[in-house]
């Protein structure tokens, strides 16, 4: 059973490449590794009114007691109403430890989003923030999705 519970994971993770993202500025940690399984470069295809699913590894530059994280959605200059999936925003509970973490301790959150949007065949940017106590920003990275 071990064996081939090993296999599987395996299996996933060499289909799960990190990939390069968009940095959120100069005011906004990067993450140290983003894996989006199924896309090793951007733009990532996804089918319209599906999930992407992402995986972030971090470490926050001060402690922090709680997660909080918003996605957002842009077409060219343009928001798109988008509402962050209530099972994502709570970040302490997807993540591969617990709340509080500790200044420097690196930790990794996954989740999956919906993709769902009136058009197809364009490109949509995913922002996806993290923040801590008091709004604090903990880490932030933004990901091309083109819609099929």
């Amino acid at each position: 059973m071990k064996r081939a519970l090993l296999i599987v994971l395996a299996a996933v993770l060499s289909t799960a490449i990190a990939i390069d993202v968009h940095s959120c500025g100069d005011d906004y940690p990067h993450p140290l590794q983003v894996t989006i399984p199924g896309c090793n470069v951007m733009p990532c295809e996804v089918p319209n009114q599906s999930d992407i699913s992402f995986s972030v590894r971090f470490a926050p530059s001060f402690a922090t007691a709680t997660l909080a994280v918003n996605v957002t959605a842009t077409l060219a200059d343009f928001n798109l109403p988008y509402e962050t999936p209530e099972h994502l925003r709570d970040g302490c509970a997807n993540i591969d430890a617990s709340c509080p973490l500790a200044a420097g301790q690196e930790v990794t959150l996954a989740g999956t989003a919906p993709v769902e949007a009136p058009l197809t065949r364009v490109t949509v940017r995913m922002r996806f923030e993290i923040a801590g106590d008091s709004g604090q920003k903990v880490v932030c990275f933004a990901a091309d999705v083109r819609l099929i």
